[in-house]
């Protein structure tokens, strides 16, 4: 009986499954540009972008690609665009850019209609919610990897799993990457060139995140899949949109750490090392079992060197978040999770 049941149950999932699958796929298929530009030595000249407003803004990761003085975006129906280069964030590694129409000359050198542009001219990606991911969750990405898809053809789309979320800790040819925010990973292959720029969705085709450069984690030593959350590269937007807009920034320090209820000894040599002196009854740190005399070493796996590097990630958090906090106490590592709060 429960064998049947599973096999009912697979067999009504499947075109459930296959629907979502579609609707994803048409999603990114439609909302995803291939840019081509400058190459130089072994950065490829080719990669992809979102597309994130009717009238042609695209958002992609940044690249030596982007330099060009002819760079180029080619949508899902084959039209090509010039794109330039609005703005760009070296820590968080994103640029934007506005398409616009190039001259078209037929057979005969006759001036040819220009392709849609304008408002309403191309079909874009809202900003969906990347913290309604759960840990096993289906996500599709989309992008050109290795060039292959030329002329027509659509851009590549590869399934995965959402795996988690973490502080990203990782290098790019031999150096520290400057984006040390949070992302989300997963198990597609994404770190290919030419699919970093491109969109990440779930099942529903929802936004939920860009597809990050080439980088190679330091806990692993191998090439590292992840995204980078929709809310952040909205935030970057914004921005653009919005320079004098006073909404926080996901990713920039802010002067108010969310409440953990720490108190870390901060004279003489323990600036040096992250020991607890006090944890105020009742707080999130103290829920969360931590004590004082406490060495933190890591939070979110990246290693806290000394007092303001505790505080520098304290400060990119906001309240709600949870983040996984390793101690060591009397000669033992222990793993907790501490609930960050609003700040009293």
């Amino acid at each position: 009986m429960l064998i049947r049941s599973i096999l009912l149950a697979c067999v009504i999932a499947g075109p459930l499954f296959a629907d979502g699958f579609e609707q994803a796929i048409d999603n990114v298929g439609t909302r995803t540009v291939r840019l081509y530009g400058l190459k130089a030595g072994l950065s490829a000249g080719y990669g992809s972008g979102t597309i994130v407003s009717d009238d042609g803004m695209v958002v992609t990761v940044m690249s030596l690609l982007l330099d060009s003085e002819r760079l180029r975006a080619v949508t899902h129906d084959g039209n090509v665009y010039g794109a330039k280069l609005l703005t760009a964030d070296d820590d968080l590694q994103l640029a934007l850019l506005q398409l616009n129409p190039l001259p078209r000359y037929n057979a005969r050198g006759e001036r040819a209609p220009d392709p849609p542009s304008g408002p309403g001219a191309f079909q874009y990606f809202k900003p969906g919610d990347s913290k309604r991911l759960f840990p096993g969750e289906w996500v599709i990405a989309a992008g050109n990897p290795f060039k292959v898809a030329e002329g027509l053809e659509q851009v590549s789309v590869t399934r995965g799993v959402f795996s988690a979320r973490t502080d990203l800790d990782a290098k790019r040819k031999a150096r520290d990457f400057p984006y040390q925010g949070e992302v989300l990973v997963i198990d597609a292959i994404t770190s290919t060139p030419g699919t970093p720029g491109g969109p990440l969705v779930d099942l529903e085709g929802n936004w939920v995140g860009i597809v990050g450069r080439l980088v190679i984690s330091n806990r692993t030593h191998t090439n590292f899949n992840y995204a980078i959350p929709v809310e952040v590269v909205q935030q970057f937007i914004d921005r653009y949109r919005n320079p004098d807009s006073a909404a926080t920034d996901l990713i920039a320090e802010n002067n108010v750490e969310p409440y953990h209820g720490i108190k870390l000894f901060e004279m003489g040599y323990q600036k040096d090392l992250v020991y607890v002196e006090r944890v105020k009854r009742g707080s999130p740190a103290h829920q969360a079992r931590i004590r004082k005399d406490d060495l933190i070493v890591s939070i979110n796996g990246r290693k806290i060197a000394d007092i303001d590097a505790f505080h520098r990630v304290m400060r990119t958090k906001s309240p709600g978040d949870m983040i996984d906090v390793s101690v060591i106490r009397k000669n033992k590592l222990v793993n907790t999770t501490i609930t960050l709060e609003e700040p009293r």
